[in-house]
């Protein structure tokens, strides 16, 4: 009897072994339709799935990767996806988007998810020119002269304050955290550029919205708004994070009601075996 709850025991966790796509690594441009790749055929045994992609939309320059890691332990927050819209000095805007996949839950589950979000995300295309033209009265003002020489901002007690004075270089940022719904506002001081940038951040227990600006007193609610309603309707947003956290945390419970119910079963047996013998 012992014998066949062993086997029976090892033939669970076995059967929990996870099959991963890795060692791929595949580059393309915005002019390939994406398709996944032929040469990524090596799949392992391992305790968590895990992709990584980038769209470099200004370059048009994309990248699909797929990894694996034995350890079965992650956290949320490397399911994470973030973008950043920069605006150099010279009015060029660079879009960046990183998605990270990490999962358990069954075969493969970062490749199904990232070849889903890269056939998405490449095909969005953006008309840089408009955006650029829609976002510049809410963030950018010319750099600081001896004519326009002090750059204002509103601090953490919404109070307007001075921020620098030509010629230093910095910037306005607000920090919008959008699960608690709290605004944190201050002055950014750089030592090489002023910087201009709207960054967004996501994962499952965190959303986070940031703008750097160069206006006087741009970093506002007011800015926030507008800023996140332009960059909504050119499709420039995180979508629904994609919180993978099914699969070996269920496993553990069932582990330990097996083992359990094995020790349980074997207890009784020696009780009913010893009463048994007193008979």
């Amino acid at each position: 009897m012992l014998l066949y709850l062993i086997v029976f025991f090892l033939s669970f966790f076995s059967c929990q072994a996870l099959r991963c796509t890795t060692n791929c690594s595949y580059s393309y441009n915005s002019s390939t339709p994406f398709l996944y790749p032929e040469k990524c055929n090596q799949i392992v045994l391992a305790g968590k799935c895990e992709a990584m992609l980038i769209f470099m939309y200004h370059s048009g320059l994309y990248l699909f990767k797929l990894t694996s890691d034995s350890s079965n332990v992650f956290y949320d927050s490397h399911n994470h996806r973030h973008s950043t819209l920069r605006i150099t000095g010279s009015n060029t805007i660079y879009l960046s988007y990183y998605v990270n996949i990490v999962c358990k839950d069954k075969d493969d589950c970062a490749k199904d998810l990232a070849i889903k979000i890269s056939t998405e995300l490449s095909q969005q295309q953006f008309n840089f020119s408009n955006i650029l033209t829609e976002l510049s009265p809410y963030l950018i003002a010319p750099s600081l002269s001896a004519q326009t020489p002090q750059l204002n901002c509103y601090n953490s007690m919404e109070k307007e304050e001075s921020c620098i004075k030509y010629p230093e270089n910095g910037s306005c940022s607000l920090k919008y955290r959008i699960k608690t719904n709290k605004i944190t506002q201050s002055c950014q001081i750089t030592s090489y550029e002023n910087q201009v940038s709207v960054t967004m951040y996501k994962d499952p227990d965190i959303e986070n919205f940031d703008i750097l600006c160069t206006r006087s007193l741009c970093n506002t609610k007011s800015t926030l708004n507008a800023v996140r309603s332009i960059l909504h309707s050119y499709n420039i947003t995180l979508t629904t994070s994609n919180e993978r956290s099914t699969g070996l945390r269920f496993q553990i419970p069932i582990f330990l009601m097996i083992t359990t119910t094995i020790f349980a079963f074997f207890q009784k047996q020696i009780y009913i075996s010893h009463d048994q013998v007193k008979v």
